[in-house]
């Protein structure tokens, strides 16, 4: 599969980190626009099969890899009209989540891969992802979701934020939905990695139709475990 070239993303000097991707076949995107937050020890490359599929679909993908990263600069990844989305990974995720209360953004929806709410891991088990652990502390753990509509994607065996901890906190929010994949923290890379793909899709459809996802399990539980608050799977 040929990879969508990257375009810098139009930003000052100070802020080179922001970059903007299309599909290669050179079709406009306007489908709608993701923003990507980078987590711990992740980089572009880390979301290379994500984007690249989200790309094809249509979508116009921007991925920051830091807070340098200005909310002016990442307001100017909007399509007109179209759905915008923070995808945050890892403590990215805890920045998307600050960033949704901005009113230059707005976004229409969040996804929240491997959301992290405890300040140490669980067992020393993770490795690489990690690295830098301080770095949590510069975002605070959230206690309760937006009222947004959002998908959070976490790993069956996550170590850093175990699962019932999760399953919590997507209680908060009413249009929060769960989706647990195969897998620990790092699930861009893990074994169910192209759960995350399909569910990312599925919830940006229903973003497009303006319908909420939570109860739709029309993926089934062969390929992830799809989560609802009040529904349990065994």
């Amino acid at each position: 599969m040929t990879s969508a070239a990257p375009t810098t993303f139009p930003t000052s000097q100070q802020y080179p980190g922001a970059r903007r991707y299309a599909d290669a076949t050179g079709v406009q995107p306007n489908r709608g626009s993701v923003v990507i937050l980078t987590g711990r020890a992740e980089t572009a490359s880390s979301f290379e099969r994500l984007r690249t599929r989200l790309s094809i679909d249509g979508y116009l993908v921007t991925i920051s890899g830091g807070p340098g990263d200005t909310v002016s600069t990442l307001a100017e990844a909007r399509v007109p009209g179209a759905p915008f989305i923070l995808l945050g990974s890892d403590v990215g995720g805890l920045r998307a989540l600050i960033l949704a209360g901005s009113p230059a953004l707005r976004p229409d929806g969040v996804v929240l891969l491997g959301l992290p709410l405890l300040q140490r891991p669980v067992t020393s088990g993770e490795s690489g992802v990690l690295a830098e652990d301080a770095e949590i502390s510069v975002y605070p753990v959230p206690r309760a979701l937006p009222d947004l509509p959002i998908l959070l994607v976490h790993g069956m065996d996550d170590q850093v934020c175990p699962l019932p901890l999760i399953r919590m906190i997507t209680r908060t929010a009413p249009r929060a939905q769960l989706t647990v994949v195969p897998g620990r923290h790092d699930v861009i890379a893990g074994p169910g990695y192209r759960a995350v793909a399909a569910s990312t899709l599925l919830f940006l459809e229903s973003l497009q139709n303006r319908e909420s996802p939570r109860n739709d399990e029309s993926l089934g539980r062969s390929q992830f475990l799809h989560e609802n608050p009040g529904k349990r799977y065994m």
